[in-house]
């Protein structure tokens, strides 16, 4: 087989599934390396209040946008594979997908009338433009990932990723101050978006938004559980540092948001990986014993590879303060607390897309819900005397918590499931 067509064509399921994950992990090696890069550059310059500020601010803009992508783009990449007709329910997808990013956006900008500090109103004012343009632009990331053409997402995460480097470093360096960083973070999804627009035109019969009732109607009741899946997400990762803002200060958030960072690279492992084994996991939900290996195999190598990295994590944090400065050292000790729940994130990730592929995603929410609210009062009782630590412990435990039942459910889903 010629290098051409293992990279650049779909010839077999294995080799396919091959290629869209080397491409998955270029694109996403690349665009983390790249914005890990950011990171440090950015903290330095802000220093743990400006950088916390910042985090502070992104976490409460993408409140607003929780309900923008509503599951489509997880759907249209399951239902591509199994409707003989996809042509539509993309087009009417991206129909959806527009007005609920444009609804929120327009509700984004009224809420910016709650910030007092003209700083920050600024910042949030263009963190809700980036998002909008972001959601829309992931549309066509979600087209490449429905065709496995994944080469060509390879491209429009590379260009983001390279573009907020370049601006993030140059605006930082000229004005120091969090406007700059925003400001970065809005001209690279612009540019990425016209990168994604050029290298869709072949598909652009997918990309002409389409009304239809019987097709949105779908998409609500499909999507709804996915759609509050990213409110638990919201909940599990985000509210952390809000809390942590009102309740110990933004400095906090700042040596947070450090360790969390670097984790939630590392979970970026895991997602790749089943973000190219989708497809095919899709394809095979109806070949029971099949589907048992995937189940037992997966989950095993997911769980022994988040403790691996776990270890690694815990013994190389001494190494954060030499990158991002002295002033960081708090978060020394709050990244080595904090790693051990990719033990926990790494299968569950898996576990995620099984329920998605047997088009079970409420008991998947019904588990996840029920985590999320732990996590999140929690947090509310803990963070008032243990800070950051308090927030960890809360993570870490409903992880955990998720896992177990998630593991449990999901065997019994595969024991019954097919032939």
């Amino acid at each position: 087989m010629s290098l051409q067509s293992l990279f650049f064509e779909n010839r077999s399921p294995k080799q396919t599934v091959f290629k869209n994950s080397f491409w998955l992990f270029l694109s996403q090696g690349v665009s983390r390396i790249f914005k890990l890069l950011l990171v440090i550059v950015s903290a330095r310059l802000l220093g743990p209040a400006g950088f916390g500020s910042f985090n502070y601010i992104l976490s409460i803009a993408s409140l607003f946008f929780i309900f923008s992508d509503w599951g489509i783009g997880t759907l249209i990449v399951r239902d591509f594979q199994q409707k003989k007709e996809p042509e539509p329910y993309l087009r009417a997808g991206l129909f959806l997908k527009i007005v609920l990013s444009l609804f929120l956006f327009i509700v984004a900008l009224a809420g910016s009338l709650l910030f007092q500090s003209i700083e920050f109103k600024k910042n949030f004012i263009l963190l809700a433009i980036f998002l909008f343009a972001a959601n829309i632009r992931d549309f066509i990331i979600s087209l490449f990932r429905s065709l496995q053409k994944m080469e060509k997402e390879f491209w429009v995460i590379a260009a983001e990723s390279f573009s907020v480097l370049v601006f993030g470093v140059i605006l930082l360096l000229f004005y120091k101050n969090i406007i700059s960083l925003s400001l970065a973070y809005l001209l690279s999804v612009l540019i990425s978006s016209v990168v994604a627009l050029r290298l869709a035109k072949g598909f652009a019969v997918y990309l002409k938004p389409i009304f239809q009732k019987e097709l949105i109607k779908n998409f609500f009741i499909n999507g709804a559980p996915l759609a509050l899946f990213g409110l638990l997400g919201f909940i599990f990762f985000s509210t952390d540092q809000i809390l942590l803002g009102k309740m110990r200060g933004i400095v906090e958030v700042g040596y947070y948001s450090i360790a969390a960072k670097i984790i939630l690279l590392l979970n970026l492992i895991p997602t790749l990986v089943m973000t190219a084994f989708f497809p095919y996991l899709s394809s095979k939900i109806n070949d029971r014993e099949k589907m048992k290996a995937i189940f037992n195999k997966t989950s095993a190598v997911l769980a022994a590879g988040g403790l691996i990295l776990a270890l690694f994590g815990f013994l190389l944090a001494p190494l954060i303060p030499l990158f991002v400065g002295a002033s960081y050292l708090p978060s020394v000790k709050i990244f080595q607390f904090l790693i051990w729940i990719i033990v926990f994130m790494f299968p569950a990730i898996f576990l995620g897309y099984l329920f998605i592929a047997y088009n079970k995603q409420w008991q998947n929410f019904v588990i996840t819900a029920f985590c999320a609210i732990l996590n999140l009062v929690l947090n509310i009782f803990l963070i008032p005397n243990y800070g950051m630590f308090g927030a960890a412990a809360a993570s870490i435990g409903a992880q955990a918590l998720n896992l177990v039942l998630s593991f449990g459910w999901g065997y019994k889903i595969v024991k019954s499931f097919g032939r």
